[in-house]
């Protein structure tokens, strides 16, 4: 009888890595092609940011200064007086109708939303997403609400991204691609800080760092921000001094800082989540659209006695960092930012986190470096350096996004010299807020949900192994044209694993387990091994990454690994079973806690494979 070819069931989804052509391996072709999708967004995402900004500017104008102009204007210097109270409850209530009546994840500042879209909702975002977001944002800040353009802006570019990758029929994974480069462009076009967009989108959407996702979300972001530069240029948005340390013994002073910022944090998270809950059981009749509206009254009077309180307050940062301020203008500002902030996004209305953190942040820090430069003369360089420094470090803390927190701000200052205290202040803002809060600001509200988000990522142990460092070496192997009765006196069925059937030059064509051996009756029939060997397994090839291997396991739905020596020469080298790849969860515990250290030097055997290097 002629040899049984290994059927389709088990033939590896991936030739011999080592005899295969180059092209395809690191990067899928189709990446190709989801770059032009993602050249397109950026275009896109550009634009939009662009034309969110000029809306909001002129709500600003016809609200407070009443004049239909699209001039670049801040409600801060209005003279509407007590009238000013008025001003904010129109964009409440209508935000807060736009919310009841149409699309309820109009609520919030936008970021949370397109996280759920990316981890819950298979990257799926709705048209009316795209098209109210904006308009329910220019309403909110446009009448003195306390926000970023950037979170809504982030949230309304994601939408476009997962709206093509659905009309495209992209998987889910490249709608998540799009929609993370639709948010990378929206970010990148507000502030015309490229990078920022990048690692927003990788730190807060893609909770990865791979090529494939990787390049179309930097083209995005690059285009994005050559579509802001052709609108306003290279001008930066806030222009400053070139700030420097007077030595490295001022670092102390801003790892010192990063503590208080991160207890700033930490209250900003804790407040707004108990105001979110506050404002959702208030018990009225609708209210999805009076919570807004009252929030809104209140931020009326806050802006009345602060006007630097409303809108995105752009030029208060302005003059932070170039300390044209005193330390009790500074000190009240970022009191009464703080306090509109919370209470206006917590009662439900829609508006960016990342600017009015800006302002908190930057007012104390100045204060901080003021108060140290008044006792410490000689050591402490420009308030303003440490206005800079703290805007970065309280929203990395309340964003759980340190790297996006760093770069954005380096970016914006244009300053070598702000790297190192950003670094030092952030990492420890982070931390301390990390240290004493579970969730971020991001993700306070899908907690509520049940969801469950974690904001750090790793490279999966799947794909740190190699298959031959976790395939049992030693094993039997039958002849395909031995006997059933003779495997059976030789083997033990109970000893029995998996074992590969081999012809009489070592090619591998098929396996047997335990169950095949006492399937037969009589056991002494003369079946050769050739007719009982399965196909329902996978060959791999040493040297391929576990992960991919397992994929092919899933794909075929098997549980059974033969590693052959390469594609030409079908020998079994090693075999494995599903068991014996989740053992590398034992490697990963044993090598973030030592708590299997023991076990595994005293059974050394069961550990071969799970030594890693």
């Amino acid at each position: 009888m002629a040899d049984f070819p290994v059927s389709e069931t088990a033939i590896h989804i991936e030739a011999d890595p080592q005899k295969k052509g180059q092209f395809g391996i690191a990067l899928e072709p189709q990446v190709i092609k989801i770059c032009g999708y993602a050249l397109l967004i950026g275009l896109i995402g550009g634009l939009v940011a662009q034309g969110l900004l000029e809306l909001i500017y002129f709500f600003t104008n016809v609200f407070f200064y009443g004049k239909f102009s699209f001039a670049v204007t801040y409600p801060a210097h209005n003279h509407l007086g007590l009238w000013v109270i008025l001003i904010p409850p129109i964009g409440g209530l209508l935000v807060g109708l736009l919310i009841y009546f149409f699309e309820p994840t109009l609520k919030g500042h936008g970021i949370p939303e397109a996280m759920d879209a990316v981890l819950f909702g298979h990257s799926r975002m709705r048209l009316r997403v795209a098209i109210l977001k904006p308009l329910a944002t220019a309403f909110a800040i446009g009448t003195g609400g306390p926000f970023g353009a950037e979170g809504p802006i982030i949230q309304t570019g994601g939408a476009l991204g997962s709206l093509l990758g659905q009309a495209i029929g992209l998987t889910p994974y490249y709608r998540r691609v799009l929609l993370a480069s639709g948010a990378a462009a929206g970010m990148a076009a507000t502030f015309s800080a490229p990078l920022a967009g990048i690692l927003v989108a990788i730190e807060l959407l893609l909770f990865e760092l791979r090529a494939r996702s990787f390049i179309p979300v930097a083209l995005a972001a690059s285009v994005a921000t050559g579509v802001r530069i052709h609108f306003v240029g290279w001008t930066p948005l806030f222009p400053m001094p070139e700030y420097k340390i007077t030595g490295m013994e001022e670092l102390w002073l801003f790892g010192l800082m990063g503590i208080l910022m991160g207890i700033v944090g930490i209250v900003m998270i804790r407040v707004l989540s108990w105001l979110e809950d506050f404002f959702d059981d208030l018990p009225i009749p609708y209210a999805a659209i009076w919570g807004p509206t009252i929030g809104a009254v209140i931020l009326g009077i806050i802006g009345y006695f602060c006007p630097q309180a409303f809108g995105t307050s752009y030029d208060t940062i302005r003059d932070m960092l170039n300390d044209r301020l005193s330390a009790g203008s500074l000190a009240g500002i970022g009191f009464a930012k703080f306090w509109a902030l919370v209470i206006s996004l917590g009662s439900g209305t829609t508006g960016g986190v990342f600017a009015p953190s800006l302002v908190v942040g930057g007012g104390l820090g100045a204060v901080f470096g003021m108060a140290f430069k008044h006792l410490l003369p000689h050591l402490v360089s420009d308030p303003g350096f440490y206005s800079l420094v703290a805007m970065a470090a309280v929203f990395g803390g309340i964003a759980r996004a340190p790297f996006t927190s760093i770069v954005f701000l380096f970016e914006l200052s244009h300053n070598p010299n702000s790297l190192l205290p950003l670094i030092i202040c952030v990492m420890i803002s982070d931390g301390f807020v990390r240290l004493f809060s579970r969730d971020s600001i991001m993700t306070v509200k899908l907690v509520k949900r049940g969801l469950i988000i974690l904001q750090d990522y790793s490279v999966p142990v799947l794909m740190r192994a190699r298959i031959d460092e976790v395939m049992q070496k030693e094993f039997n192997v039958v002849q395909a044209d031995e006997e059933l009765r003779s495997v059976i006196e030789k083997f033990l069925p109970g000893d029995v694993g998996l074992i590969p059937v081999v012809n009489a030059s070592g090619v591998l064509i098929g396996i047997v387990e335990a169950q095949d051996l006492l399937r037969i009756e009589p056991p002494d029939h003369h079946f050769k091994m050739r007719e009982l060997a399965r196909q329902d397994f996978v060959i791999a090839y040493p040297g391929e990454l576990v992960d991919q291997v397992h994929r092919d396991m899933m794909l075929k739905n098997v549980e059974n690994v033969v590693v052959v020596e390469s594609s030409r020469a079908l020998k079994p080298v090693g075999i494995a079973r599903a068991n014996d790849i989740l053992q590398l969860r034992r490697w990963l515990l044993e090598e973030e806690t030592g708590e299997l250290r023991r076990a595994t030097l005293d059974n050394p055997e069961e550990s071969a494979g799970l030594k890693l290097g």
